[in-house]
């Protein structure tokens, strides 16, 4: 019996407990990479508090005196080698065949114990920035630039989630094609506690979004295509989840309903979430930057239609005509009500239930990644 290949999991959280982390993706890509066959040690790394403390104060001085943004420490050059160094102190290290850093993968260029390692991540850095990240200072561009095009041009494997990040690294980094890969990632649901909703058919049409960031996500449309729905005489309820704190619009209106944060890693809080899956009949979500959402995967599983724009990875979570549309960036909530109403009226929320459930047992699900990664390895292997 052959032994299974050992990958080492880098992470600062906890990738066999935290659920939470990175909304989830850290636990399950870590889940998925057992179910594609390897075995997963967890390498974590930290840094001591002082180094911390400076890097926070750099940050808090930049924002006061320049106005600027600064980027996640990934692209922070001093705390990476530290990171790196941390790594290499790690004696599960030696046991490993390859090394795995998810999201983080800056790291690696400054390890020095000569294993392979696969990137994986949602986005290409050049992408984010006046998407994502603005107003970030010329050196943290040109810095973050750097690593991550180092990180990619080294890499064993890179991962990316969508075509769009994957294309970034071909068309900026200039990778090897054969080494760059596009694998959409499943939901942050285990399928075990799915429950598939049913496709509209009259009565009240319950319209779910979710997303913490309201403005990104596009929450003022979303309320604005209920209202016009409504006017065309569909009773349309909107169920809010994500927001903290309920935003000013929607205060007021019995025909929202503000569930707001939920935590996954409560019990409670899990089975209420799952149960807003079951009982909405479509997802808006009209978000002016995604690399590719994961609550689009979610939405498949459950068989829900979902309404967004075309914008970063959602082409490859929403597909026109099959599980949604994705409308073009800046459409106003009067097109994406046009649509609704228009698949209300020609009866198109049925096959676009049954679109989105193929779609997710098709590449939209965590078994699906678990596949096309073990392909992947199998052929970089070779």
């Amino acid at each position: 019996m052959n032994k299974k290949k050992v990958i080492g999991y880098v992470s600062k959280e906890d990738p066999f407990h935290d659920k939470v982390a990175y909304s989830g993706t850290i636990y399950k890509l870590r889940e998925s990479i057992e179910m594609a066959g390897f075995e997963v040690k967890w390498i974590p790394y930290n840094t001591n508090i002082a180094t911390k403390l400076l890097y926070y104060f750099i940050i808090a001085s930049i924002r006061i005196f320049h106005k600027k943004i600064c980027l996640t420490y990934f692209y922070y050059r001093p705390f990476v080698k530290l990171c790196a160094r941390e790594i290499d102190k790690c004696p599960e290290v030696k046991e490993c065949d390859y090394l795995c850093f998810p999201l983080c993968a800056p790291i690696a260029i400054y390890t020095k114990n000569g294993k392979p390692y696969i990137n994986i991540s949602g986005y290409t850095v050049p992408d984010m920035f006046d998407y994502y990240s603005h107003n970030v200072p010329q050196k943290a561009k040109d810095m973050a630039i750097e690593l991550d095009s180092k990180a990619a041009q080294n890499a064993f494997v890179n991962i990316r989630s969508s075509n769009w990040a994957n294309d970034g690294l071909i068309n900026y980094y200039h990778c090897d094609s054969n080494k760059c890969h596009s694998l959409e990632y499943g939901p942050n649901i285990d399928t075990k506690d799915i429950r598939k909703g049913q496709a509209y058919n009259g009565g009240q049409f319950r319209i779910f979004f979710s997303g913490v960031d309201w403005e990104r996500k596009g929450g003022k449309i979303a309320v604005e295509t209920v209202e016009i729905l409504k006017s065309n005489g569909i009773d349309a309820q909107l169920i809010v989840a994500g927001p903290k704190k309920c935003p000013e619009i929607c205060k007021g209106k019995d025909y929202i309903d503000f569930v707001g944060y939920l935590n996954k890693n409560s019990a409670n809080d899990y089975d209420k979430y799952l149960s807003l899956y079951e009982n909405s009949h479509i997802m808006i979500l009209p978000t002016k930057a995604e690399c590719g959402a994961i609550v689009y995967s979610e939405a498949a599983a459950a068989g829900m239609p979902c309404y967004t724009y075309l914008t970063g990875g959602t082409g490859d979570y929403v597909v026109n005509g099959v599980n949604g549309y994705a409308l073009p960036a800046g459409a106003p909530a009067s097109a994406f009500a046009e649509q609704i109403l228009s698949d209300i009226k020609n009866n198109r929320l049925p096959s676009l239930h049954e679109g989105a459930l193929k779609l997710f047992q098709e590449k939209l699900s965590w078994e699906a990644w678990a596949k096309r990664f073990s392909k992947i390895m199998q052929e970089a292997t070779a």
